[in-house]
């Protein structure tokens, strides 16, 4: 945010671009909120930090690839698995789809999006929709399928054509 945008109030459009969600999702999520919509549509800072909390905003991407490989689409469908697998734990794991790719400039989201949009039909991950928009969570053999494309050993036929 600017410095300017610290002492007024955002407009729908400007916390659907900061945050980066769709505006549609983003007052479709205010009004399922205890306190619905503003009369105004404008947010304040504190409303705004409450809303991506209450989303579930997060963005997974910044900076450098956690995996190391020399062909760059396979490096990203591999980090995606690698940060599936660490922020899922052992237990039940549920995410917005679009944290998944968030962060991302716009060649690498492609692929991502592509490869997540791959491993739903695949099976490996399971699409939940919400109140706040689509989720991803785990299907069954999520793990072992993650694990094998996080380590680069077996990655489907099926994500390799998005790299080919």
């Amino acid at each position: 945010m600017s410095g300017a945008d610290l002492f007024e109030k955002l407009t729908i459009g400007q916390v659907a671009r900061w945050l980066d969600v769709h505006p549609f999702d983003l007052v479709r999520m205010m009004g399922s909120t205890d306190g619905g919509l503003p009369m105004d549509l404008r947010l304040d800072e504190a409303q705004i930090d409450r809303l991506r909390d209450q989303a579930g905003v997060e963005t997974w991407w910044s900076g450098e690839l956690n995996v190391s490989d020399p062909v760059r689409g396979r490096a990203l469908v591999r980090s995606l698995a690698s940060q599936i697998l660490s922020r899922s734990g052992s237990g039940t794991w549920l995410s917005r789809a679009d944290n998944l790719y968030r962060g991302l400039e716009p060649a690498d989201h492609w692929v991502v999006r592509r490869a997540v949009n791959q491993l739903i039909l695949d099976g490996v991950l399971k699409s939940v929709a919400r109140a706040s928009g689509l989720h991803v969570e785990l299907g069954p053999n999520a793990v072992q399928v993650l694990g094998g494309i996080a380590e680069g050993n077996e990655i489907p036929a099926s994500l390799e054509a998005l790299w080919s």
